[in-house]
Parts: structure tokens; C-alpha cells; sequence
């Protein structure tokens, strides 16, 4: 390309750059005008958008995701739309839609910080230069190609010194002719989309911690309300649901007379049902999931049963984790959410739901200790209460409950069926005129009853 040529593309660049920091600028600005958080896919939607309406090109933006073998992808192509459906249906069969595993060009210009200029090569060659699943994709899904041949520039996205992704233009047929000027403003353009998605990355986790420390304080104040726990447990769900951007969440609580868990509140689900359906008590296995913030399918959780994981499966809530509800170091029920995509949280988003979950475990045992001291007549006794008459085998059943044995423990303990087991345990709850397990054993230790 000749020196006339150069002169004559590089006041292109110069336009476009300014296109891109105007569209950048508003789309900034009005996501700070109404405080909400700043979507890094419209920032490579916006960029994209600015560079194909521009010229006669294939607008691609890669953004390195927290895992760097997934990456956000974003194209624009005012002129062959057909080119654009064509990759992005392909990327939806690899992961999901605009996200795809960090290969071919783009992973070798990330890991070598280099761009790739073309300005003039065969589709065949491109093809070969991609990964292996765009090859076999291909093969099966012909391209809507609009040329034979094409000029490409690939060029680093960068932040200070790291490479967070990269911007490409296809130039079907030629039609601009790509030269070194077209390399520069590439550049400058990438670096300036590196350093807002950073920037905007960076506001993003403010205004999430202050959303997060918020929400903690207004839960903690209608705790202290002493307001009615279906109450509080239904603010929980539905500020978790707001913060955390899932699609549905519930608590469940230990029934200790039955041994088993019931939805104690829910938000979220389309069906009225989730409320009614009770499940399995989670082995130790099950609870260790829990506490570990294990990720996966709610189909693929054993002790959720199969009456519910089928009303999950109908919700289409394919994702699914859960933090414990615990008290005195006593596990009493866990707080779960679903969602129908993906999860991929972060450690800031697993430590709120641990605090949401310990906020639940507080309300419950408030409200616990309130119902006891009610039925006990407003005040704790001062002195040693008579022990019910309970059976020598009550005796043995209470003893294991205070040692925070469930039911199934105790029954293979005593060498007894749960039924059995679950029928002395009611015995025992209405003798002490306690509402549960906890209340019991509380009671059973005060009293010295054993």
C-alpha cells in the first residue's frame, strides 16, 4: 500500500475512534444516571455497533472472562448479518450464547500480546488458522461467506499491562484494502474498550458490596422487629434474589419430630407447590455439600427427592447451590437458590449468601427462643423444674437427642425401627410441651432432667 493510501485511511481511524468514545460515553452514562451497574456485554455490544456502523466490516470483541478459558464474544455486521447469526449460533452450541471457550486467533494474540494482521487472505486460510471446533462446525453448518477472500486485523484489548481480550474487523472482499494505519487506531481503539470494561468492572463491585452491606443491615433490622419469621424469611429470599441475580430461592428447615426437611418459605417459583413438597434429611455427605458451596444440577442432588426434582426440572432451573443454616454449630435447615443459567459466582457472592443464610439461622433461633419463653410464661424459671414422667426408653432417646443425634442415629443406636423412634420423639416433645428438638434438649440441660 502506497504512502497516498496511508493519508487517506487514517482520517477514517480518527473518526471512528471519536465514534467509539461517544457511544462509550453515553452508554456509560446512562447506566450511572439511574445507579445501576455497568454490563460489560453493552460495552463490546456498543463498540462493535460504532465500528461496523462505520464501515463495511465484521466488528468482533473477546473478553477473557475470571475463568481465561472463557471468553464473551460480540459481533456487528451492518452489511452481512447472515455472518453474524452464523458464529453466534455456533458459540451458543459451545457453551452458551455470546460465551465461548478462548481459542484459535484470539487465544494466540492473548498469549502473545501481538496483533494478527491479513490484508489480503483466502476463506480457506482463516479457517485453518481457527480451532477445531469451528472447523467441524463448519463442515456441517457451511459459512454464509460473502467473498472468497477477506482482509483481518486482530489486535490485543488491554488494561495498564494485561491483555483482556481483543478486538477484530473482517473486511469481506477487501473493500477498504487494511493497511498500517487501520493497525493504529485498532489499537487505540481496543485499549480504550480495556480500560472502561476494567473501570466498569471496578464500580460494578462497589456498588455491589454497598448493595450487599445494605441489604445485611435492613435484614438485621426487621430481625430485631421481632416481626412474624414467614415474614422475614419471604425479605430474605427476595433480597437474595435481587442481589445475587438468581431466579428463585427457599429455605428449608429441619422437621426434628419427623427427621426430615419442609420448605419453610419460597420466591421465585412459577409453581405453587414447592411449599408442599418435604424431602429426605441430607446425610453428612449432604450436608458437606451444602457448607462447600458445591455447584451443580438440582437433578443431580439425591436427598432433594424426586417429587421435587421433578417440579425443579419443570421450573427449568437447571443450576443450584445452598449455604447452611446453622445454630449453636447444629445444622437446622440451608437457604437455596436456582437459576436458569449457569452459576459462576465469585467468593464476594458466596460470602453473601453465607451471610443471608446466617441472618436466616438468627431469625429462625430468635424466633424459637421467643415461642419457648412464651409458652414458659414470659420468663425463664429460676429453679430446677420437675422432670415429666418419661419412660426409661424416653430417657434413652433423650439422652441421644441432647448429643444432637437424629433420628436415624438414635434408631440404630437402640437397635429400633425410625417410626418407633419418631413416636417417642413426640412423646417426649409434648411431655416437655416443647415445639421442637432444639426447645428440648435446651430444656433437658437446664432442668437436668437427664
Amino acid at each position: 500500500m502506497n504512502n497516498a493510501s496511508n493519508r487517506v485511511e487514517y482520517p477514517r481511524g480518527e473518526q471512528i475512534l471519536a465514534l467509539v468514545a461517544d457511544s462509550l460515553t453515553r452508554t456509560l452514562g446512562e447506566a450511572i444516571a439511574v445507579g445501576s451497574t455497568i454490563d460489560t456485554d453493552r460495552i463490546l455490544s456498543t463498540v462493535t455497533k460504532a465500528i461496523a456502523g462505520r464501515l463495511p466490516v465484521t466488528c468482533m470483541a473477546i473478553l477473557l472472562q475470571s475463568d481465561p478459558d472463557k471468553s464473551r464474544v460480540h459481533l456487528a455486521d451492518d452489511r452481512n448479518p447472515a455472518f453474524t447469526r452464523w458464529v453466534e449460533d455456533y458459540i451458543a452450541t459451545l457453551l452458551r450464547p455470546h460465551e465461548a471457550p478462548t481459542t484459535g486467533l484470539s487465544r494466540r494474540v492473548l498469549e502473545s500480546g501481538v496483533p494478527i494482521f491479513f490484508p489480503r487472505m483466502q476463506l480457506a486460510s482463516l479457517a485453518s488458522l481457527g480451532s477445531e471446533e469451528g472447523r467441524q462446525y463448519a463442515a456441517k453448518h457451511p459459512m454464509p461467506a460473502p467473498a472468497d477472500e477477506l482482509g483481518l486485523l486482530m489486535v490485543p484489548m488491554r488494561s495498564g499491562p494485561a491483555v483482556v481480550g481483543t478486538l477484530a474487523i473482517f473486511d469481506w472482499g477487501c473493500t477498504q484494502v487494511l493497511g498500517d494505519a487501520d493497525l493504529d487506531w485498532m489499537q487505540r481503539a481496543a485499549d480504550t474498550v480495556g480500560i472502561t470494561v476494567e473501570n466498569a468492572q471496578m464500580r460494578n463491585h462497589a456498588v455491589q458490596r454497598l448493595d450487599r452491606v445494605a441489604t445485611l443491615s435492613e435484614v438485621a433490622m426487621a430481625i430485631a422487629s421481632g416481626q412474624d419469621l414467614h415474614v422475614t424469611f419471604k425479605f430474605i429470599l427476595e433480597r437474595v434474589m435481587a442481589t445475587l441475580r438468581v431466579d428463585a430461592a427457599d429455605i428449608l428447615l429441619v422437621d426434628q419430630t419427623e427427621d426430615d426437611v419442609f420448605v419453610a418459605a419460597n420466591a421465585g417459583f412459577r409453581s405453587v407447590h414447592n411449599a408442599e413438597i418435604r424431602g429426605h434429611m441430607p446425610s453428612d455427605v449432604g450436608k458437606q455439600w451444602v457448607i462447600e458451596h458445591n455447584i451443580g444440577s438440582p437433578a443431580a442432588i439425591e436427598w432433594i427427592g424426586q417429587s421435587r426434582r421433578w417440579m425443579l426440572a419443570r421450573e427449568g432451573l437447571l443450576s443450584y447451590t445452598a449455604a447452611p443454616l446453622t445454630v449453636r454449630e447444629k445444622f437446622v435447615g440451608a437457604l437455596e437458590v436456582f437459576s436458569r443459567a449457569v452459576l459462576e459466582p465469585d467468593n464476594e457472592w458466596l460470602g453473601f449468601l453465607d451471610a443471608m443464610a446466617s441472618q436466616a439461622a438468627i431469625a429462625y433461633d430468635s424466633s424459637t427462643m421467643y415461642e419457648a419463653q412464651r409458652k414458659g410464661g414470659g420468663h425463664t424459671p429460676a429453679h430446677r423444674a420437675p422432670a415429666p414422667a418419661f419412660s426409661e426408653r424416653e430417657l434413652q432417646i433423650l439422652r441421644l437427642v441432647v448429643e444432637g443425634a437424629s433420628n436415624r442415629e438414635v434408631a440404630e443406636k437402640l437397635h429400633l425401627s425410625q417410626n418407633t423412634i419418631k413416636f417417642h420423639v413426640r412423646q417426649l416433645l409434648e411431655k416437655a410441651e416443647v415445639a421442637n428438638r432444639t426447645e428440648l434438649a435446651s430444656q433437658a440441660v437446664h432442668h437436668d432432667w437427664i
